[in-house]
């Protein structure tokens, strides 16, 4: 029977998850799945030649989250791994943004982790999630209702995130721990019923394995495995004949053959539509069953010159023998240039754009300094006050705009960064941009600069957070 360092290295190898040479950052929340992961990856080191970086996100709510990044802190040290220490106020996020606990939780832990991995060159991201993760995923989705992508789990890989433990047992790794001398932090929350994926752990799978099979969580784990292979061979599929059946309008637009489109099985048209959603930076948790049915029955029975609105501010358009996929222009878009000086501290509206910015500052004595101080970049950032030229000045792009971020020499054109990023070209004249001096310091909602970080020398802190209006709701999620 194949080790737990055994498992763990043949699906690295098998899924070519970690190349030689690579550097890693290593989510680490103290708990038995990310003490294990950053252990085994110490271990395969040498043999793969890998450089290891770990990093913690206290999300300030619990009392005892100040305990776990200080064991968190002293474990990478006993490893010898550099570690980056940061938190963030995900309960404040969750209100702000309208989301649950878990959602801001794991959208800032993923920020924060890309963030980390930017600032030290890291080629990937290794995160603890296991078999049994995995199994609570799919049962999760499959009774809320989901296609073959929920249905297929956690990817193993995805983004430059990797899941090197997603082939062993919660026992299998507590099991490795102990064998290893090794404590780790107990989340109580995680035992507590009131959320549906704790309930799926603690309550139905424990009744599956004694009353149906005491191998479900394999079962489960094997027909996503299957799903997912089948899931991933259609979308390759699907792109393909995207482009046959597509062309690009005079203003960008992507324009889909309709008697074409019309002409495949009912699955393909889902999976295709799914496609042109995604291009036009659409994202596909709001859209659902009822969303895509709605779709398909307007394609079939609706005059052209017809449209139909779909969630995120996206519009269905039926042409003449083609539709397309269009969001929605807010009706502040800016065309001309729009620039206010950002009021410090305070608060500035930008109305043209459907946006406010407030400033503070605060002085760094009041975070512990072992701490590194960390806000999602998305909508909020800091940074050092001392070091930062001032007046900054909220404006939109410029012909020529460049940018550096952090892990990049040198600049970046902003046009090149809209593009990586998948940023609509319609939207890019409505980005608020924050800058002083020629130096672009923050494109809002996307992307920070690598200018003015706060250190352990900060003394002051500026901490800027965007507030959309109830219009922009749509339009900020990119």
């Amino acid at each position: 029977m194949p080790t737990f360092k055994e498992k763990v290295e043949d699906l690295i190898k098998k899924k070519k998850l970690i190349d030689s040479g690579m550097r890693v950052v290593v989510g680490v929340s103290g708990g038995a799945d990310s003490i294990a992961l950053l252990s085994i990856l110490k271990e395969l080191a040498p043999s793969l030649s890998l450089d290891l970086y770990a990093a913690h996100l206290n999300h300030l709510l619990r009392e005892e989250a100040w305990e776990d990044a200080a064991f968190v802190q002293e474990f990478a040290r006993s490893m010898e791994v550099p570690v980056t220490v940061g938190y963030a106020r995900v309960a404040h996020l969750a209100r702000t943004h309208k989301m649950s606990i878990e959602e801001a939780g794991r959208w800032a832990r993923y920020c924060f982790l890309r963030h980390v991995a930017s600032r030290v060159g890291a080629q990937r991201i290794a995160v603890g999630h296991h078999l049994g993760d995995q199994v609570e995923t799919v049962i999760f989705n499959f009774l809320r209702g989901a296609g073959a992508a929920g249905l297929a789990g956690i990817p193993v890989r995805n983004r430059g995130v990797v899941r090197p433990l997603l082939g062993v047992t919660r026992e299998e790794i507590e099991d490795y721990c102990r064998s290893h001398g090794f404590t780790w932090c107990t989340d109580v929350t995680n035992l507590a019923t009131d959320y549906q994926r704790n309930r799926i752990r603690v309550e139905l799978l424990p009744y599956l394995r004694q009353y149906f099979n005491p191998q479900v969580d394999r079962a489960v784990t094997q027909t996503a495995d299957i799903i997912s292979q089948e899931n991933a061979f259609l979308n390759d599929m699907v792109g393909f004949l995207l482009w046959e059946l597509a062309e690009e309008g005079a203003q960008g637009e992507f324009k889909v053959s309709l008697d074409k489109f019309l002409s495949f099985p009912l699955a393909i048209q889902r999976r295709l539509l799914r496609k042109v959603i995604r291009r036009e930076g659409g994202g596909l948790k709001d859209i659902g069953y009822q969303n895509y049915e709605d779709c398909l029955s307007f394609l079939k029975e609706s005059r052209p010159g017809g449209e139909l609105h779909l969630p995120q501010g996206l519009r269905l358009i039926k042409g003449s023998g083609y539709f397309t996929v269009l969001r929605s222009r807010p009706k502040y878009g800016a065309r001309e240039e729009v620039h206010h000086i950002l009021e410090i501290p305070g608060e500035t509206k930008i109305p043209e754009l459907g946006v406010s910015i407030s400033a503070e500052i605060r002085p760094h004595k009041d975070f512990p300094d072992q701490f590194f101080y960390f806000l999602s970049e998305n909508y909020q950032v800091c940074f050092d006050y001392d070091k930062i030229k001032l007046p900054l000045f909220v404006r939109t792009r410029r012909a020529g705009d460049r940018i550096r971020t952090f892990g990049l020499e040198g600049t970046k054109k902003l046009k090149k960064l809209f593009n990586d990023l998948k940023v609509p070209s319609h939207q890019r004249d409505s980005v608020p941009l924050v800058a002083s001096n020629g130096k672009i310091h923050w494109v809002v909602g996307h992307r920070r600069g690598a200018t003015a970080s706060v250190t352990r020398e900060t003394k002051q802190v500026l901490l800027l957070q965007v507030h959309y209006t109830k219009q922009k709701q749509d339009i900020k999620r990119q």
